[in-house]
């Protein structure tokens, strides 16, 4: 079993949510590559751009930032239902006609609009809604960029061969729209980790935080408490504390830095009771590449 360690957490979206810094504190949190911590791609908005959008696993809904949807001049459409860890929001929302990044060529699409600081300065996300039937490859080596390919036509077979650095989890749970949930340990306990690729910082329910033995970790500004933020500037308190050991994947990697609270998400996918967690950037950034078939629930880390 690989073993690794995890001193360092992100900052940046969870859930389409964005993890702040205390206002004239120096953050503890730092980044690995896109947007504070984000895996992003170029996107092309109705044949203009390339913008940089966020790729997010686990968000319900796509956003764009206000300041570009005015510049394109979308229009306005039916506001959009918007889960995060803050809560359910109703979000208003334009219309594109086509949004196209790599093998992704689909329209016309809807988009819920926020706020560009809280999208960490990028010009969007891409959520769940548009990327469900994608192959996602999340390049962490090449400056944290992200690319957009045609899921797989057949299933892997027991005796293919297959990359020997690569640890495949498959199938995973799917749950709403697309969503990944595959088997993790927290400690000796068994926990399920949601694939979240917009997270920059893994986040626990208490129930995985409890059997975990994770322990309160003191930032550099003395808080133990941290916010998170979504794309509308909903903010909600989070506890910043140190996980012992994650397992994943047969690799065991030790002291990560988590943010802990009962948000509506777990609420929201059926994991409350149990222990859960978004698997994050911070953990995800540790291994060379990521590669996520929404199709085929495919969920597999090269070492």
């Amino acid at each position: 079993m690989q073993s690794l360690t995890r001193r360092a957490a992100l900052g940046g979206g969870v859930l389409a949510t964005t993890l702040l810094s205390q206002p004239g504190v120096a953050s503890d949190f730092g980044s690995t590559g896109g947007a504070r911590g984000r895996v992003t791609a170029p996107v092309l908005v109705n044949g203009q751009g390339p913008f940089s959008f966020a790729i997010d696993s686990a968000a319900n809904c796509s956003v764009v930032a206000q300041d570009l949807a005015a510049r394109l001049r979308l229009e306005a459409a039916t506001p959009v239902m918007m889960h995060t860890l803050v809560g359910a929001e109703e979000v208003s929302a334009v219309r594109a006609t086509r949004i196209s990044s790599g093998n992704l060529d689909r329209g016309p699409v809807r988009l819920a609009l926020g706020q560009r600081t809280a999208l960490a300065g990028l010009d969007g996300l891409l959520g769940s809604d548009i990327l469900a039937d994608q192959r996602l490859t999340l390049d962490f080596r090449g400056g944290g960029r992200a690319r957009i390919g045609r899921s797989r036509s057949a299933e892997r077979g027991f005796l293919d061969p297959v990359d020997p650095k690569a640890r495949l989890i498959a199938p995973a749970e799917e749950r709403f729209n697309g969503l990944l949930m595959v088997p993790a340990h927290v400690a000796t306990a068994r926990a399920v980790a949601i694939v979240d690729s917009g997270a920059a910082a893994t986040v626990l329910n208490r129930a995985a935080a409890a059997v975990g033995r994770a322990r309160p970790w003191q930032m550099k500004s003395g808080d133990r408490l941290s916010r998170v933020q979504s794309p509308s500037g909903r903010t909600a308190s989070a506890e910043v504390m140190i996980l012992p050991w994650l397992r994943l994947a047969e690799t065991r990697i030790s002291n990560v830095p988590v943010l802990v609270g009962d948000f509506h998400t777990f609420d929201v996918w059926g994991v409350a009771d149990r222990p859960a967690m978004l698997l994050g950037v911070d953990v995800l950034g540790l291994f060379q590449s990521v590669t996520i078939d929404l199709r085929r629930r495919e969920f597999s880390l090269r070492v």
